[in-house]
């Protein structure tokens, strides 16, 4: 009887063993499937993030020392080249060099191209033109190495001119070395595809630039699509007679592919082993359950679990080693990132212009050139507003805390704001800036990163031009004021010379006194009215405002009317408005400078159209006509004369500085530059020139703003 209870529950047993195999086995199947598809794909989304790093601080590099080349004069001088020199340390970058938009290359190691070398020719140039932005090329070859490099370009823009582009070259080499250099086992590798499957980067150097992916088995003719469907994942393929696993990650911000590939048998044995370990646990747990209860029924038992513990040991043994060089590996790429964190915040603390990081709505951090705008130190910075480095109010009256507000409120993750700011220092000073404001996620926060740079130059060059300006311009009123005042001059002579006949012939009774008082204070009232137009045209104005374009229109007229009317040209007015109300945002006096300069070039281009045609006679056959007509959001201006025209080489080059068709004695070239400035920069609006032939024709368009100022 108990030999055959014993039978039965040695029996028991063996079926719940047979059960836990089965069972164990199925799971050590999918657990191993799962980690060798997790496992590959996580080398894979590792290696790209290391990729996408490593770009994108060579990148950020680009971008600052696109923005420091543009502070100097772009050329073959020490300026220059030092800030090409030092970016290329920065990046380690095979060299740092310029191409301009008229064909001249500044290389930052020195180098002389041949005399018929053309940068605007090369694959960095075109690509820089092309994208507008800090971008990389497909690997080309290098004129001066010839070796395969990838470029990071940036076109340099100076205002609105463009420039050229400013580039840098990687070799592939520097890739492989710094990059693509991960252990994935002793058969796997990395490598680098485009979206159409050219190796781009790959151990073997003969792939590159030369063979797709696709063509090297018949088992990737599929490999693209599931590409174009996944932007990550893993794909089994046949290569050489081996079973491979290929992991692939897409680049952001790019049409590359980080890929990554090892024989499928090493893959599943690395995944099977530790699988296994899991497995082996699990069992060595139930068979130590089972040995207990069985311990008194099955001797062999012990030399069971003896020999499952010496497995286990070694598979232990063997993991750990495993971890050993996986921790080395970690080791490496933490000491190649902290690296390229060094070569980071050197160009952070010799950027050009001043850089602020601020959560909400503190400074957290600052680089070198922003506490020397500032005059503190870092630590007086940091834990500070933007306010408390601001003055109440800024240039245009508007309270410095109500603008900050209504910026920060329009601020996207999206787009950058681009705006003027006036910084106060701690000794009462105040310097112009003009400042980036873009919002990002660092750390899971969101942080606001603010470029400064300070204006104080730009602006005092501006000022000095509209100085220059109006001088100019003085003169033609002065002349103006002459013309004007010499009818009621004479009208007031006429009166003086009347008194003395009028005593002697008895005739000076009261009738005759108010009359004359009457009729001369009318004449000294419209002098005093010319003096009052005239002095309000000289003074500058300090603020913003909203005015009424109409008026400053009227306003104009009343200046250039008496020298118009003295050289026989008829002004005529047209309005499509219908008395209504134009109110534009801006420096009212200002924009009135911009009407008087555009009128007086329009009657000294009609003057020139009498010179050469020899007229005598001109009374009633030129004329200079202003139209003004509204949209529901723009006031448009349309002042158009009968003179000589405008040659259609010099369109492009008539609102450029000290750019003259006078001689040097009648103009300074500068009048039409700053009535660029003050339409476009200024007001928001655009001011553009038309020959007509005769003739020709100025338009500005200004947007209509509410009382208040703000855009209709």
């Amino acid at each position: 009887m108990n030999l055959k209870r014993n039978i039965l529950i040695i029996g028991g047993m063996l079926m719940v063993i047979l059960v836990l195999t089965v069972i164990t086995y199925n799971s050590t199947r999918i657990i191993t499937e799962k980690t060798v598809e997790n496992h590959q794909q996580g080398i894979a989304t590792e290696l790209a993030n290391t990729v996408e790093l490593w770009l994108e601080q060579h990148m950020n590099i680009i971008d600052a020392t696109a923005r420091a080349v543009r502070e100097v004069p772009i050329g073959h001088n020490p300026g220059t080249m030092r800030i090409l020199q030092m970016a290329t340390r920065a990046g380690d970058f095979a060299d740092v060099y310029v191409g301009t938009s008229d064909g001249i290359i500044i290389v930052g190691s020195g180098w002389t191209p041949e005399t018929w070398y053309d940068p605007r020719t090369r694959p960095w140039y075109r690509k820089g033109t092309e994208a507008n932005r800090v971008a990389f090329t497909s690997p080309y070859t290098d004129l001066t190495t010839m070796r395969k490099v990838i470029a990071i370009t940036k076109p340099l823009w100076l205002g609105d001119t463009f420039a050229g582009v400013l580039s840098s070259d990687i070799i592939l080499d520097t890739i492989k070395k710094n990059v693509l250099n991960a252990t994935i086992g002793h058969s796997g590798y990395s490598f680098i595809l485009d979206r159409m499957g050219t190796i781009l980067v790959h151990p073997e150097s003969s792939y590159e630039m030369h063979v797709r992916f696709q063509d090297l088995s018949p088992s990737l003719a599929g490999v693209l699509d599931y590409f174009a469907n996944h932007p990550n994942g893993t794909y089994d393929y046949v290569l050489s007679g081996r079973d491979m696993i290929l992991s692939y990650k897409k680049l952001s911000g790019s049409e590359w592919y980080l890929c990554t590939t090892v024989e499928k048998k090493e893959a599943y044995d690395l995944a099977r082993n530790t699988a296994m370990l899991f497995a082996m646990e699990v069992v060595f747990k139930i068979l130590t359950f089972l040995a207990l209860l069985t311990l008194l029924v099955v001797c062999g038992s012990g030399a069971a679990l003896l020999l499952a513990k010496r497995r286990f040991d070694t598979t232990v043994s063997s993991q750990q080693k495993l971890l050993y060089w996986k921790e080395k590996d970690l080791e490496g790429e933490i000491s190649r990132r902290k690296e390229m964190e060094t070569r980071y915040q050197t160009i952070f603390n010799i950027a050009t212009n001043g850089i602020l990081l601020t959560r909400d709505n503190v400074y957290v951090e600052c680089n070198d050139r922003a506490a020397e705008m500032l005059r503190k130190d870092r630590l007086e910075i940091i834990g500070k507003s933007m306010l408390d480095f601001s003055p109440a109010s800024q240039n245009d009256g508007t309270n410095s805390m109500q603008r900050l507000s209504k910026i920060l409120d329009s601020l996207t993750l999206k787009e950058a704001v681009t705006f003027k700011w006036m910084f106060l220092r701690d000794d009462g000073s105040q310097f112009p800036t003009e400042v980036s404001l873009k919002k990002f996620r660092l750390d899971n926060d969101v942080v606001i990163l603010s470029s400064v740079w300070d204006i104080s130059k730009r602006e005092n060059a501006e000022n000095q031009l509209r100085q220059a300006q109006k001088m100019a311009a003085m003169g033609e009123m002065i002349s103006s004021i002459a013309h004007q005042w010499r009818q009621p001059l004479n009208a007031l002579a006429t009166y003086i010379a009347s008194i003395q006949p009028a005593y002697y012939n008895k005739m000076m009774d009261k009738q005759f006194i108010e009359k004359l008082v009457t009729e001369a204070d009318s004449q000294i009232q419209f002098m005093s009215s010319t003096i009052n137009d005239f002095r309000e045209y000289v003074k500058p104005s300090k603020h913003k405002t909203a005015f009424d374009a109409t008026a400053a229109i009227e306003n104009a007229v009343k200046l250039m009317k008496s020298q118009l009317s003295h050289s026989h040209i008829e002004l005529v007015q047209n309005s499509e408005t219908a008395g209504r109300k134009l109110l534009v945002l801006g420096y009212r006096n200002e924009f009135v400078h911009v009407l008087v300069n555009v009128l007086s070039n329009g009657k000294e281009a009609i003057e020139g159209k009498r010179r050469l045609q020899k007229q005598q006679d001109h009374e009633g056959a030129d004329a200079i006509t202003i139209t003004v007509s509204a949209t529901e959001k723009h006031v448009v201006i349309i002042i158009q004369d009968t003179g000589i025209g405008i040659e259609e080489s010099l369109i492009g080059k008539i609102f450029d500085p000290y750019f003259t068709t006078k001689s040097t004695a009648a103009g300074t070239g500068i009048g039409l530059y700053m009535a660029k400035m003050i339409v476009e920069k200024e007001m928001g609006g655009s001011i553009t020139v038309q020959d007509l032939r005769p003739g020709a024709q100025f338009t500005v368009e200004l947007p209509l703003v509410d009382e208040e100022g703000g855009k209709c």
